[in-house]
């Protein structure tokens, strides 16, 4: 394969480099940044560190990605597109025989979702609000090139779909207002995500004092909210 070929401008001639080297090189480089992103905090990140990990020059790196926070971007990018998972969702969805079999496994999967993706998608997101509280400059910059798959709100989304569904066919009678539960599930999937995360990236909770396992704390939070929708725990079927 031919990688690079010339043409003629100002009677000079110019090497013109093809698209699948270009390919190769910038996956080489986003490659290289989010292992720097797995190890440093990204508000600590800087382009010399990824000049570093990729081996590429400093004028090489530039001739493909202006700045560092368009290197940022595409790993973003790229690990929020590895995190599409709304076709999963819908086959927990559509092989449920019941609400509350819904909710488990839409807990369950979470649970497991969160563990393989911690030190991508979780901690991007976290970092994120760091650096964009210190840097309010860099943050429109950032949140308008970044692609959202959204497929977080699409798992709150069938949560609650099962949920009336259950309320309405007498299944479930509620402890509280739906209200209420939607905060208790939204804050609670929240701090076990930060705390998990605090813990198994940065170290904050010691780990020979309390360890955290986000699938069993997934595990009790559905145990928690399937009781405060009324359904007995020995129940496998509504």
């Amino acid at each position: 394969m031919i990688l690079v070929s010339f043409f003629k401008k100002e009677d000079n001639w110019v090497p013109k480099v093809s698209k699948e080297y270009v390919q190769e090189k910038k996956k080489k480089i986003l490659d290289s940044a989010l292992t720097v992103c797995k190890m440093k905090p990204l508000y600590d990140i800087t382009m010399r560190d990824i000049i570093k990990a990729s081996g590429v020059s400093q004028g090489g790196i530039y001739r493909y990605y202006s700045d560092l926070d368009e290197i940022l971007v595409d790993v973003i990018n790229q690990a929020n597109a590895n995190a599409d998972y709304k076709h999963l969702i819908d086959e927990i969805m559509d092989t449920s025989d019941s609400p509350k079999t819904s909710i488990i496994q839409l807990f369950t999967f979470l649970g497991q979702y969160i563990k393989e993706n911690l030190l991508t998608v979780g901690k991007f997101q976290f970092e994120l609000t760091i650096l964009f509280a210190n840097n309010p400059k860099r943050q429109e910059k950032i949140l308008s090139n970044i692609t959202e798959n959204e497929s977080g709100q699409y798992l709150m989304q069938n949560l609650f779909i099962a949920i009336r569904k259950g309320i309405s066919t007498g299944c479930f009678q509620p402890a509280i207002s739906i209200e209420d539960l939607s905060i208790f599930m939204v804050t609670s999937i929240d701090g076990i995500v930060r705390d998990v995360l605090l813990q198994k990236c940065y170290g904050v909770l010691p780990i020979d004092q309390m360890q955290f396992d986000e699938i069993k704390l997934m595990n009790t939070l559905c145990k928690s909210v399937l009781l405060l929708l009324g359904s007995k725990e020995g129940e496998t079927k509504n």
